[in-house]
């Protein structure tokens, strides 16, 4: 644990206002995290954890998984952009891909790529019917 007295603690405060508002809380984890270093360590085996340190370490990554996913939600968000979750046949939506040419057969395979293949026609279909609508 780190000890501070009231005037460094003041003097922390006073320095992370010189920080921009939006990094200041990476900033002070920064600072944090250099002047005392977390104690678990990542190296040691699963085995001689506690049944209790495996747990937070459970919740830390779905945590940390959860975050990342939000993050991913605001940045789509920003953009304007949603996911839409289709339910379709998959063998006629592939087939008419790979027959229109816009996936090979190999690429076919990767559920990513059918995913990412459909968004742009999709996409394309919309900018056109838009188009002719105006």
């Amino acid at each position: 644990m780190l000890a501070l007295t009231d005037a460094a603690l003041a003097r922390l405060c006073i320095g992370a206002t010189r920080i921009d508002p939006r990094r200041r809380g990476r900033w002070l984890r920064e600072i944090a995290r250099k002047l005392d270093p977390p104690k678990f360590d990542c190296s040691t085996p699963k085995q001689s954890q506690t049944p209790a340190a495996r747990r937070q370490a459970r919740v830390r990554q779905r945590c940390a998984a959860t975050r990342r996913r939000q993050a991913r939600w605001r940045a789509r968000h920003r953009e304007g952009r949603a996911i839409f979750r289709l339910d379709l046949l998959h063998d006629p939506v592939v087939e008419a891909l790979i027959v229109s040419r816009r996936l090979s057969e190999d690429a076919a395979l990767r559920r990513s790529e059918v995913e990412r293949e459909l968004a742009v026609v999709v996409a394309e279909w919309a900018e056109r019917w838009l188009a002719n609508k105006g």
